[in-house]
């Protein structure tokens, strides 16, 4: 629920100041006065404490849109009520927003300079600049930014070519929609459009913001009428989608919006974009077509936030738990080839000292004993040799890079792959330690992937929303994989039902990633955690001379047999759940 209220913050932060560009460029007479909700201002204020100053391009994060073709404004969103008097379908607008790198939230150029084709752009707030065209450019439209001390960067959007809805479901005219079935669209590409984006929206509405939430995407391949299907199940899995239906639909009337859809990062610029000191840049170019739909009722699993799967042994000493996010950003694992370790660490608490202090008082004639009785018990595991834990690590990572090849055909790339990137510089060093008390390693000198300290968690936060970010190009760097895997155990000493001293273990897995067919799109293939509540006895002489000894002792056969399980049921639930034809819509 919080990610999805914190996505909503951000959307109607964006489409706030994109409506507010609107409004004030028009310039068309006395504005008609419109009413907003509780919610709808609240987001407008928190997005102006949000907005900080800057005299640098340094740090900066530019996400720049330029709509050659506005959706209808008969669509009531939130962001329609900015619309200028005057404004119709069809119409041109570019805005340019700041974002921080570091730290959450928007930049104000100060004395600053945003330019489109040699004209100011006007600022609205929330970090947004922009221009609202009364009559289509001629041709590109240039944008100039210059700091104020002196930082420049330059960028040129293209138009690109219209998109028209034909039919929905063989009508042309008010066709209802089910919910629970699929929908056949039929679409007109013109020439020029392969390689384009589709994404296809209706209407939602959650805490008063009315805004499209996207259920599917997919590659134009050729130009002329085309038909796609979209699966049933594509509209259970929306952009936007939390507890209690939040996202759902507006039922009744309604709009089918077809968004074509451009994207460009660095790696796709050429001469005509200089991004210069700007630390990363997205430009889309976009344009809408919009069909009135009636929308009758309701998915047949209902709306999916998120695909959980739990499990314990019979005996009740192991459990698992493994999700996904729905299909919006949950990647199914038919989509990785290949797959890259980002971090595997190690933490163990070998020595533990219990003290239980028991007092019973009785009373004799006039007086009064109390006897105390303390009674101390120390857990210790052996100290074992660097090399001996580092084996172990070995052992399980190879188990699981085995289990990836055997079950779905995915390779690993050499570790140094993913750690000799430029970007894996900025991660989080990994304790190494060993000693009588407390074991702390990572396998193959690989770093923590996520922020431990309060002062981590700071320091990594960022409103860089664009996907030219470290991630991702860690990724690209490596070797153009599909996902970075993660993993971590923890093991805590202690004592079993039979006295012997035994280590807790607990492993936690994850594996984030991107869809290259889809711009990098990112998300996550599963997180997952086993927990077992008994563990391995042990003999020490045989612990220090075998060195397959301590994955045994740290329950590593047990736990992975957990982890093949719950990896195993996590991929059978995907499918009967429609991940794949979801992440496989194409044109027919």
């Amino acid at each position: 629920m919080k990610k999805t209220i914190l996505f909503l913050c951000m959307a109607f932060v964006l489409s706030t100041s994109y409506g507010q560009l609107l409004k004030k460029d028009s310039g068309e007479g006395k504005e008609k006065k419109k009413k907003f909700n509780l919610m709808e201002k609240i987001g407008d204020v928190t997005g102006n404490l949000m907005t900080g100053k800057t005299e640098t391009l340094e740090g900066v994060v530019v996400k720049a849109n330029y709509i050659n073709g506005l959706y209808s404004t008969d669509i009531e969103t939130t962001e329609a009520k900015y619309f200028p008097p005057g404004a119709r379908e069809g119409d041109y607008v570019v805005f340019i927003s700041f974002f921080k790198n570091e730290g959450v939230g928007m930049y104000e150029l100060v004395d600053g300079e945003v330019l489109a084709d040699g004209e100011p752009m006007e600022y609205y707030g929330l970090g947004s600049y922009g221009r609202f065209y009364n009559y289509p450019p001629a041709g590109p439209i240039k944008i100039d930014i210059t700091a104020k001390n002196g930082d420049k960067a330059h960028y040129t959007f293209q138009p690109i070519p219209d998109v028209e809805i034909l039919s929905v479901n063989g009508e042309t005219a008010l066709p209802i929609l089910d919910l629970s079935e699929d929908i056949t669209l039929e679409y007109y590409n013109p020439p020029g459009s392969e390689g384009t984006t589709i994404k296809v929206s209706m209407l939602t509405k959650v805490m008063g913001v009315r805004a499209f939430n996207h259920f599917a995407d997919f590659k134009v391949t050729k130009p002329g009428k085309v038909k796609v299907t979209i699966p049933k199940e594509a509209l259970a899995n929306p952009e936007i989608a939390g507890d209690l239906n939040m996202g759902n639909f507006d039922k009744g009337d309604n709009y089918l919006i077809l968004e074509r859809e451009v994207k460009k990062v660095k790696e796709d610029f050429g001469t005509d974009q200089s991004p210069g000191k700007v630390i990363a840049t997205e430009l889309y170019t976009r344009n809408y077509a919009s069909f009135p739909v009636i929308v009758k009722g309701k998915q047949d699993e209902g709306v999916m936030t998120v695909l959980r799967v739990r499990a314990e042994t019979p005996d009740k000493t192991l459990g698992y738990a493994f999700y996904k996010p729905n299909a919006t950003y949950g990647i199914p694992l038919s989509k990785a080839s290949k797959f890259g370790l980002v971090s595997f660490t190690m933490e163990a608490s070998t020595y533990k000292r219990e003290v239980e202090t028991d007092s019973k008082s009785w009373t004799v004639g006039n007086t009064k004993y109390t006897q105390t009785t303390t009674t101390t018990t120390t857990y210790e595991f052996p100290q074992l040799s660097d090399e001996t834990w580092n084996t172990a690590l070995d052992q399980i990572y190879q188990e699981v890079v085995a289990f990836f090849k055997s079950e779905y055909n995915v390779e690993f790339v050499p570790v140094a792959a993913v750690t000799g990137t430029p970007q894996y510089n900025d991660l989080f060093a990994a304790a190494d330690k060993n000693n009588a008390k407390r074991v702390m390693k990572s396998y193959n000198g690989t770093k923590r992937s996520t922020p431990g300290t309060i002062g981590e968690i700071l320091g990594s936060t960022s409103s860089n929303i664009t996907t030219d970010n470290p991630r991702v190009n860690m990724m690209k760097a490596a070797g153009d994989i599909d996902g970075l895997l993660s993993m971590h155990i923890n093991l805590m000493v202690g004592g079993n039902k039979d006295g012997n001293v035994v280590l807790y273990p607990s492993f936690t897995i994850s594996i984030s990633g991107r869809d290259e067919t889809r711009d990098d799109r990112e998300g996550k293939y599963f997180d997952g955690q086993i927990t077992r509540k008994t563990g391995e006895p042990f003999n020490e002489s045989k612990l220090k001379s075998d060195p397959n000894e301590l994955a045994r002792v740290c329950s590593m056969p047990v736990i992975l047999d957990a982890l093949k399980a719950g990896i195993t049921t996590m991929r059978a639930k995907e499918i009967e759940m429609g991940y794949d034809k979801i992440w496989n819509i194409s044109e027919e």
